[in-house]
């Protein structure tokens, strides 16, 4: 097969959020296990691509520069750009991981959804102008252009379902997983270096995301300033999106004196949250929409016991190996981090068990999964 890769994530904003992570994960694992089929990947003019997809590495893929950065067209340049980068390169299948469908493309066609936020989550949807709802219509309205559709959970599939009206047999479920640096790590000396770096001196619940409005980060504080361990502290490592939400946060942390317990690291490269994950007491996430929940599968992959939604897909990624709460109840949220922080046993058998089930997901697990899909297409 001759297959197209749209890696455009890899080089905008996207890179450092879930769909860079994945699209990085995936295309690495797809090259590690197939040295048969050939690629094409298409990336912007001008901007670097990560050094794994240099030229010469792989025999049978190269990178395809198409157009320089369109920030807010992105979308609607693959519609355009697509189709006739397909003819040209003579594709028997196009790729994206990012929720693109060029409709006009002759090549089989599959894409990856991760989730509906912007059309399905409410808030989300009630600050969307006119035209951004009828973009986000009729980017829904293209999956029925999609041979093959991947959902990266179940969660997400029933949403594909609903929303769009997709056929259950045209729909592919394969599951996210921790790279293979999310390990458990006892090394003392890293560990200090780590909280001095950080300024984190006392026992610590972790999350690790983006700071968001559907991220709940509000609610986290909230329901952390109500728990019985007032040493205890929450470090919240990830970057912030919204510049409003975010000194809403600063402020909500001001208003509960808690600027002592209430860590804001930002942006956290991926070696020292290797470092966190394995020094915090626990890994909350209490998110109101979720399509996967990578951190928590990262979490689990550390041996660390984890907090998360039971209304989202968090939900089956956990199952019975972690604390699942109504991410809207903040006595829900508060009981469950009293109860980690204070029953050692317990944290030790949740950290057992989701070490254990974090085994059972893997990016060579995804390639092979995704690599199955094509070729079912394609014959």
């Amino acid at each position: 097969m001759r297959i197209g890769i749209d890696i455009r994530s890899l080089q905008n904003d996207s890179q450092l959020r879930g769909i860079g992570t994945y699209t990085r994960c995936l295309v690495k694992a797809v090259l590690e296990a197939d040295r048969v089929n050939e690629y094409v990947f298409f990336a912007f003019k001008g901007l670097p691509v990560p050094d794994f997809l240099r030229e010469g590495v792989f025999e049978k893929a190269r990178i395809e520069r198409l157009t320089r950065r369109q920030k807010h067209f992105v979308w609607m340049c693959g519609q355009f750009l697509f189709p006739y980068a397909a003819r040209k390169e003579r594709l028997d299948l196009f790729y994206s991981p990012e929720y693109i469908v060029p409709v006009l493309a002759r090549a089989k066609k599959v894409i990856t959804v991760h989730d509906f936020i912007n059309s399905d989550y409410p808030l989300y949807h009630k600050r969307n102008l006119i035209l951004r709802r009828i973009y986000y219509r009729l980017k829904d309205k293209t999956l029925h252009k999609a041979d093959k559709v991947i959902s990266v959970s179940h969660y997400t599939k029933e949403k594909i379902r609903q929303l769009c009206g997709i056929d259950e047999s045209r729909i592919a479920v394969i599951h996210e997983a921790a790279q293979d640096c999310f390990r458990p790590v006892s090394d003392s000396d890293l560990f200090a270096r780590t909280r001095e770096k950080y300024g984190i001196d006392a026992r610590f619940i972790l999350y690790a995301g983006a700071l968001d409005y559907h991220k709940n980060i509000d609610g986290l504080i909230k329901a952390f300033s109500r728990i019985k361990d007032k040493e205890a502290a929450l470090v919240l490592a990830g970057v912030k999106n919204d510049p409003r939400y975010f000194e809403s946060i600063q402020r909500l942390i001001a208003d509960l004196h808690l600027e002592k317990r209430v860590l804001l690291l930002g942006y956290i490269p991926q070696e020292d949250l290797v470092s966190l994950y394995n020094m915090a007491e626990s890994v909350i996430s209490v998110s109101f929409y979720e399509g996967f929940g990578l951190p928590v599968i990262e979490a689990m992959a550390c041996a660390k016991p984890v907090i998360a939604s039971g209304n989202t897909s968090m939900a089956e990624i956990v199952g019975d190996c972690g604390v699942l709460v109504n991410p809207h109840n903040l006595e829900e949220i508060s009981a469950a981090i009293d109860s980690l922080l204070s029953n050692e046993g317990l944290r030790r058998t949740l950290a057992e068990k989701g070490f254990e089930r974090s085994k059972e997901f893997s990016w060579e697990k995804a390639a092979r999964q995704m690599l199955g899909v094509w070729e079912e297409l394609v014959g």
